[in-house]
């Protein structure tokens, strides 16, 4: 879902980070450059959205 995929960079990059680790798919990496033209902060709208999507998924890393 690229708007999707659009709303979680930008989550990404309005955390206090240096650098976003670019995705490794093609695709997905020309999706990171034309959203990072367009760059701006997520709203609180949009994060309570992504943490809606993110229920009940199984995290990569989990917290120490």
């Amino acid at each position: 879902d690229k708007r999707l995929s659009e709303i979680a960079l930008r989550y990404t990059l309005s955390m206090p980070v240096t650098a976003a680790v670019p995705p490794g798919d093609l695709r997905l990496f020309r999706w990171a450059l034309e959203f990072a033209e367009r760059y701006t902060p997520i709203t609180p709208e949009e994060k309570a959205e992504l943490l809606q999507e993110a229920k009940g998924l199984e995290p990569i890393f989990k917290a120490a």
